[in-house]
C-alpha cells in the first residue's frame, strides 16, 4: 500500500509540474558575449524558455524555439550603420557572430512579426497576435552617443556611476508618462517601474548576470493573420543586459 501511495504521489507531482510548466509565461531572450577587445568575435545567442515557480530560467527547444529563424537581426555599428546578422541553430540556442572593428557602442536589434496567432478561445476576439522585438548593446572602450531608436519598439540604455537610465520608444517616439516597464534580474525576480514625465525610468543592477528589461503594448485592432482571426496585437520588446 505504501508503494502504491508513493507511485500515486509521484504521478500527481509529475502532472502538477507539467501543467505548471506549461502554464508559465514563456519568452525569447538574448545573450551577448565577447572579450571586450577589438576584432575579437562577439557571439549573439537567442533563446526561448520559461521561468519556473522557483525562479529558475529554463531553455526549451519546441516549436516556439524554431520560430527564432523568423527573427530579423541587425547590428548597428558605432556610426549607426546597419548590417544584417544571420543566426544559425546551435543546440538549445541560435547564434550569430560579428566582429567589432572600432571602439564604441554596437547595438543589436531584432524583430519577429511572423509568430503564429495565440489561439486562446473559440471566440476570435480573445485570440492574440504576438510581435516580438529584442535589443541589446555591446561596448568597447568609450561608449558612443546613442540618441535615436532603430525599430518600432526600442529601448536605449544609458549608464552612469552604476545607474541605468531606460529610454523606451514606440513608433520611433518616446513613450508616454506612466508606461509600465518590467525588469527581471539574474535571479528572475521581477521589478515594476513607471516611465516618468521625462519619458525615462532608472534602475541599479545589484547582481552580475542577465537582466531583461521588458516593455509590452497592446494594439486592440482586430485582424487575421495566417488564416487565424485575433482581437489584438501584443507587441513586446525585451532589452537584454548582461552585467559582468
Amino acid at each position: 500500500m505504501h508503494k502504491l501511495r508513493t507511485v500515486f504521489s509521484l504521478l500527481l507531482f509529475s502532472a502538477f509540474f507539467l501543467s505548471s510548466q506549461l502554464a508559465k509565461a514563456s519568452a525569447y531572450w538574448m545573450e551577448i558575449h565577447g572579450s571586450g577587445k577589438l576584432k575579437d568575435p562577439v557571439k549573439v545567442q537567442v533563446f526561448y524558455g520559461f521561468i519556473d515557480d522557483l525562479s529558475q530560467r529554463h531553455r526549451t527547444t519546441g516549436p516556439e524555439f524554431h520560430e527564432i529563424k523568423n527573427f530579423q537581426f541587425f547590428i548597428l555599428n558605432t556610426k549607426g550603420e546597419k548590417a544584417r546578422l544571420e543566426l544559425q541553430m546551435k543546440g538549445d540556442h541560435w547564434e550569430g557572430i560579428f566582429i567589432p572593428e572600432k571602439e564604441g557602442t554596437y547595438r543589436i536589434v531584432g524583430m519577429n512579426d511572423q509568430l503564429p496567432v495565440l489561439l486562446r478561445s473559440k471566440n476570435p476576439y480573445e485570440n492574440v497576435r504576438p510581435i516580438d522585438f529584442m535589443c541589446g548593446a555591446y561596448q568597447i572602450g568609450k561608449p558612443s552617443e546613442v540618441v535615436s531608436p532603430a525599430q518600432f519598439m526600442d529601448i536605449i540604455l544609458q549608464e552612469k556611476d552604476g545607474l541605468y537610465t531606460i529610454l523606451p520608444y514606440r513608433n520611433m517616439k518616446p513613450v508616454e508618462k506612466g508606461t509600465a516597464i518590467r525588469i527581471f534580474n539574474p535571479e528572475n525576480w521581477e521589478k515594476n517601474l513607471s516611465v516618468d514625465e521625462n519619458h525615462r525610468a532608472v534602475f541599479k543592477p545589484t547582481l552580475p548576470g542577465l537582466y531583461v528589461i521588458r516593455q509590452d503594448w497592446n494594439d486592440n485592432t482586430p485582424g487575421n493573420f495566417q488564416g487565424n482571426s485575433y482581437g489584438k496585437i501584443r507587441y513586446r520588446n525585451n532589452y537584454c543586459l548582461w552585467i559582468n
